[in-house]
């Protein structure tokens, strides 16, 4: 069996449909786990999480902010924009099933064997994996709540608080999770989120911005064992990351470029060339 970590899909199908062959993914033995955003942009919203919904349980995602976007929208608390071409997903028959099997997925996803946990966008450099895993949990029982759900999504398109703290309560504090699981990039040097810049860590640096993950504090991402941590939503890196333990897989499928897989157990990289326009935004 072999375990693979796929970057955003984004709704481009075509292009995982063709990633899984070169992967010779078998969904009888093999595992795929995607970093979120599988949604967004794409041009084939509800075909791809319907096909991905047919894997089972050899597929595994994370929340990413397209997907948590779309809840919103159902919900009422975003209007739709034509660019993240949801529409086919929003007539769809089965929206409410749709609907409650996005609220049932993770923001963090832990693989025990091989020590490999997925976030879609990062952790924030104050917390190590304990504190990650534990803050992930509370915001799943968030999302699963019927009463505090649409509460937390009519105010969670804010940017504040910038910086954790225990003492934050409720929708501060969980706004800061959801923001730090599914929009962090760049972090100024005293660890506080820069959350609007999405330039490359060499175009952000001239404004006293570093990537997240180079903030982490030695450990880390050592609890009861030492975890590699991937993670997608940031497509400028182009998936070059070459920090110690750290992988990232976005590499633009939606904005032209290609679509990335990581193998767990084998260390290899596979990827395939975007069917979509070239353009970045």
């Amino acid at each position: 069996m072999s375990v693979y970590c796929i970057g955003d899909v984004h709704a481009c199908l075509k292009e995982l449909r063709e990633l899984l062959n070169v992967m010779e993914f078998s969904p009888q033995d093999d595992e795929l786990i995607f970093t979120g955003d599988i949604i967004g942009r794409g041009p084939e919203p509800l075909d791809t999480i319907h096909f991905i919904q047919d894997l089972g349980d050899r597929a595994h995602m994370v929340l990413g902010n397209h997907d948590l976007n779309l809840l919103a929208v159902v919900y009422g608390y975003h209007e739709p924009k034509k660019k993240d071409k949801l529409d086919s997903i929003l007539r769809a028959p089965d929206l409410k099933e749709i609907t409650n099997w996005f609220r049932k997925q993770p923001l963090l996803y832990i693989n025990q064997e091989y020590s490999v946990c997925t976030v879609h966008a990062g952790i924030t450099p104050q917390w190590n994996i304990t504190t990650a895993v534990a803050c992930a949990r509370e915001m799943e029982q968030v999302i699963q709540d019927d009463l505090i759900f649409p509460q937390f999504l009519q105010r969670m398109y804010d940017d504040r608080p910038s910086l954790w703290s225990e003492d934050l309560k409720e929708f501060d504090r969980w706004r800061f999770i959801t923001n730090v699981f599914t929009r962090i990039r760049l972090c100024y040097t005293d660890k506080s989120l820069n959350l609007s810049n999405k330039n490359s860590p060499e175009e952000a640096a001239g404004e006293g911005l570093v990537p997240w993950y180079t903030l982490l504090t030695p450990g880390a991402l050592d609890g009861d064992k030492k975890y590699r941590l991937v993670f997608g939503h940031w497509a400028a890196l182009t998936g070059k990351c070459n920090y110690p333990g750290i992988k990232s897989l976005d590499t633009g499928c939606v904005w032209g470029n290609k679509l990335t897989a990581w193998c767990c157990d084998t260390d290899i990289m596979y990827s395939v060339p975007s069917r979509q326009p070239a353009k970045f935004a």
